[in-house]
């Protein structure tokens, strides 16, 4: 891609805003046009640009755009039935021109409107035929399902499959020019980190030389996203380990520690070395650290987009806006939850009725939550570890497919893994000293606290001692604690089973669920 088409191709998309059911693409060979407008309102349209362009009666570069129009409708097959239209872009005329019946003439200030598109020959697409062709011409933001869904659950391959591809507006945010930082919000299960490693792989296919890197919060997640992005030269780590290989600076304490340090650092005046970076969970990033970081972005390449949901901040409480005042911010939000099914979603929101709403109506259906409830700790995890067994054994799930999150460390992981060693059932914990070399998948039952789960998903899910957590009134320490429950179920895709022995509002809650929950005692309700 030339510096000058790189240059249209941020205006443009700078100029759309967050027009809904857009994808904007650059030229990623000699043969495609310099940019490819994928729009549910408009079509597909081939645009050339013609960098010293004057004269809309000028044939060459329209010659240029139908040579290469014709090599696209070649390479889409089929999907080209629906048209591919095209514009020139001339970058010395001002426009505006008159709009032709096959094909259109833009000044290049007119990039600058977000509704730039509808001045092109309108050719619609359905939903299915747009998400085709940004399948087939953005491979780059693509994912490939692996490894086998459970068979017991007839719903589960189609919705494996929707979690793995983007949608409309997630594809439009992977694939947006950011000028200087695009904030992205949604709700648990958007699609907010595979967004994010889409949009890596893309920068970094596009541009070999750029320098890109991804921030995690949990260090559990490194290997997964690794893999994910399937690019070697991505770096993805934690704020340590990102700002160490920069040379930087960060103090782990947050608040005026972090300040100070962020102070020292840009003392140093150091010279920005990122093109682009990427951060995931940045409700949990102390301002100092997400600053430290931002500095070092060139400016004019892949900018900084930053994804995050307040309503999973278990660490800290970070005014995002304040953050990031005086910066140049392009704001996106997700609302399609494509992770969990209906009932979860129905119980996450009962976990947090004060949290924003979560659309569970778009979300696809499922088996109702399972609330059991066990006369102690001991009992608990008898239950569970039964459960697990049963599953197992029965083959409707693999050891892997099911994590067990604790709502608080003390006194739960050493009665789980007793009780699931009687069962002789395979486990992995996850704690700080491997969560850096945990690798999902392994044939073993993951044993996790909610807050080493972040950003995980799993197909089944048990929450483990739902009485541990308080409701949230009081103050903001009590509001995060009380976040756990909503954390922890939202890491289920398919099932999701909760144990408890005392009853709380929480409780109470999921009980007003009606048909979505299930409610059991053990062993009573158990053929063991």
């Amino acid at each position: 891609m030339t510096s000058s088409v790189q240059d249209l191709h941020r205006r443009a998309s700078a100029g759309l805003g967050d027009r809904p059911g857009t994808v904007l693409l650059a030229a990623d060979g000699p043969d495609r046009p310099d940019l490819l407008l994928i729009d549910r309102a408009v079509g597909l349209l081939a645009i050339e640009f013609d960098p010293h362009g004057h004269s809309a009666t000028d044939r060459a570069p329209f010659v240029r755009l139908n040579r290469k129009r014709a090599e696209l409708r070649a390479a889409l097959g089929g999907l080209a039935d629906a048209g591919v239209g095209g514009a020139v872009v001339l970058g010395a005329a001002t426009g505006p021109f008159p709009v032709q019946p096959a094909s259109a003439v833009l000044g290049l200030p007119e990039l600058d409107d977000a509704a730039w598109p509808d001045r092109l020959p309108p050719r619609p697409l359905d939903e299915e035929t747009f998400r085709a062709i940004v399948d087939r011409l953005a491979p780059s933001i693509v994912f490939t399902r692996r490894g086998r869904t459970s068979s017991h659950d007839p719903g589960s391959v189609a919705r494996a499959d929707l979690r793995l591809q983007l949608d409309a507006a997630q594809a439009a945010v992977a694939l947006a020019a950011v000028r200087d930082v695009a904030v992205v919000t949604g709700p648990p299960g958007s699609g907010k980190t595979l967004l994010l490693a889409a949009r890596a792989r893309q920068l970094a296919t596009a541009h070999p030389g750029w320098t890109v890197a991804v921030v995690m919060y949990n260090k559990s997640l490194m290997h997964y996203v690794n893999d994910l992005i399937g690019v070697p030269s991505v770096l993805v780590g934690t704020v340590g380990r990102i700002a160490h290989h920069l040379g930087l600076w960060v103090d782990f304490a947050g608040g005026p520690a972090a300040a100070a340090a962020l102070t020292a650092v840009r003392a140093r005046r150091l010279p920005p070395v990122l093109d682009a970076l990427l951060v995931d969970e940045a409700q949990d990033l102390d301002p100092a650290w997400l600053h430290t970081l931002m500095d070092a972005v060139r400016p004019g390449r892949g900018g900084t987009v930053i994804v995050a949901d307040p309503a999973q901040g278990l660490y800290r409480d970070v005014d995002l806006d304040g953050a990031l005042r005086g910066r140049d911010v392009a704001r996106h939000v997700l609302i399609r939850p494509y992770r969990s099914t209906r009932p979860i979603l129905r119980a996450a929101q009962a976990l947090a009725p004060a949290g924003p709403g979560i659309p569970s109506a778009g979300a696809p259906d499922g088996e109702p939550v399972d609330l059991v409830w066990a006369a102690s700790w001991d009992e608990q995890a008898a239950c569970v570890a039964a459960e697990v067994q049963a599953m197992i054994a029965d083959g409707h799930r693999r050891p892997a497919d099911i994590a067990v999150l604790v709502t608080k460390i003390g006194g739960t992981l050493k009665r789980l893994r007793l009780a699931l060693d009687e069962r002789q059932v395979a486990y992995a914990v996850v704690d700080r000293d491997n969560s850096a070399t945990y690798t999902p998948g392994a044939d073993a039952v993951t044993l996790l606290t909610v807050h080493s789960g972040k950003g995980h998903e799993f197909p089944v899910v048990v929450l483990f001692g739902l009485e541990a957590v308080p409701d949230g009134r009081g103050d903001a320490e009590a509001a995060r604690k009380a976040r756990v429950g909503y954390v922890g179920v939202t890491r289920a895709r398919d099932q999701l089973l909760i144990t408890y022995t005392r009853t709380n509002p929480h409780v109470a809650n999921l009980l007003d669920l009606g048909d979505d929950v299930r409610r059991w005692t053990w062993p009573d309700d158990y053929e063991v």
